[in-house]
């Protein structure tokens, strides 16, 4: 089950930088800044969880409607 996210590793690792650099702009102790970049990691997971599950089909859909070849109008 665990094997298929392994792709997503070096994306976590990046999130936890942008989210630990995103927590040392709003936070004002050490316990805020490990509050907020906890609360991004959060955040983070969720939204490649909600792409992973949901938005990736809707993107393929979506690609492949702009993509297709419109049907030619046979009058002109």
């Amino acid at each position: 089950m665990s094997s298929k996210y392994y792709k997503y590793l070096p994306w976590m690792i990046l999130g936890a930088f942008s989210s630990y650099g995103g927590a040392t702009h709003y936070a004002q102790t050490t316990f805020d800044l490990f509050y907020l970049t906890t609360i991004f990691m959060i955040v983070y997971v969720a939204l490649m969880y909600l792409h992973e599950h949901y938005l990736k089909y809707k993107y393929k859909d979506l690609f492949i409607r702009f993509m297709s070849n419109p049907k030619k109008d046979e009058h002109l």
